[in-house]
């Protein structure tokens, strides 16, 4: 008897307690079971240090629009349509046309949004040109055959150059020495990315032809293997490096050690494209909407929830098109006030 008593006590307290949350689901209009089994799941060993949102509720794409607000930050690509930023609260670029004449179609911006290193394959293709955003300034660095991507060390003072025939350049744009990255022992490098430098300047990140990632350090000229892989970039923390396998990301630090599972995505293309503090990735993620057509959606996700939110599509979400996440507020007001109407 006493023990039907109970069994009823506790089948009423689990509906209230059911009742409870399907009200908050409601009131709050998100699912609050999904919630509660999200505080219950531990949070990925891999960014445990990372400093949470202060309201870690808003979504990641929310979250970048305040961020956006207040320091300027956004992702910047160059292209045939010349500078252009991502806007959060519009997912889309913005883009404003450089102020010089030349024929460049591609290029990458620097992390602080003041130089961009373009490529003129019509008019200069034996050259790398560096500019400032407003066209002043323009410096022609020649004798780097067919350029191809092109990385920004931290301090703006060197370009990693991918060159025709799988070889990498290091551009140094005060002395204009150019140095050879030799790569015996790594096969042939196929991809640099626009995160490949280490934070400190001294080592850079790259993909061999034969899909393994390589740290290179630039004044022991030594490379070293850490994984299989595609796509490296490095952290501005300076703690991970992070790669494709596949459709599944990976981080592994420096050294070779602690390799951990980011997530997996279906169709990911590109590299993980880091922010400034190391809490939020940009990708692309290839759609089809029918049969050989396809379509791309430039993703950001927020590591320490895996909240994510598409915030570009089409021409804008390319996989090769050389994303850097950059803090300029000033540049960034230019860029809005360029593609406002007269």
């Amino acid at each position: 008897m006493n023990l039907k008593v109970k069994f009823r006590q506790r089948t009423g307290w689990a509906f209230s307690l059911l009742a409870l949350l399907l009200a908050l689901s409601l009131i709050s209009g998100r699912s609050a079971l999904h919630s509660f089994a999200a505080s219950c799941t531990p949070k990925l060993a891999l960014f445990e240090n990372s400093a949470f949102a202060e309201t870690p509720e808003i979504s990641a794409r929310a979250e970048l629009e305040k961020l956006q607000r207040q320091s300027g930050l956004s992702i910047g690509i160059f292209s045939y349509k010349g500078i252009g930023l991502l806007l959060f609260r519009e997912s889309s670029f913005a883009f404003r046309k450089l102020l010089f004449d030349g024929n460049s179609t591609n290029g990458t911006v620097s992390r602080d949004g003041t130089e961009i290193a373009l490529l003129q394959p019509m008019s200069k293709p034996s050259s790398v040109v560096v500019v400032h955003p407003d066209g002043s300034d323009l410096r022609d660095y020649t004798g780097i055959p067919r350029p191809a991507p092109m990385c920004w060390s931290y301090d703006n003072s060197k370009l990693v150059v991918g060159i025709a025939g799988g070889q990498i350049r290091v551009l140094d744009l005060k002395s204009r020495l150019i140095q050879q990255i030799p790569t015996e022992g790594s096969s042939r490098v196929s991809l640099v990315t626009s995160q490949c430098w280490s934070p400190s300047g001294g080592e850079i990140v790259f993909e061999s032809s034969d899909g393994e990632v390589f740290v290179y350090d630039v004044g022991k000229e030594n490379p070293v293997r850490l994984t299989k892989g595609t796509e490296p970039t490095w952290s501005p923390d300076g703690s991970w490096i992070a790669y494709r396998d596949g459709d599944t990301y990976y981080a592994i630090h420096p050294s070779g050690e602690g390799k951990r599972k980011i997530f997996h995505r279906t169709r990911a293309v590109s590299g993980l494209y880091w922010s400034p503090d190391s809490r939020f990735v940009a990708y692309v993620h290839e759609d089809f909407f029918a049969l050989d057509t396809e379509f791309y959606h430039l993703v950001v996700r927020r590591l320490e929830d895996n909240s994510e939110d598409r915030v570009a599509d089409g021409e804008d979400a390319n996989c090769c098109a050389g994303y850097q996440w950059v803090v300029n507020k000033e540049l960034l007001a230019e860029v809005q006030s360029a593609t406002k109407p007269n």
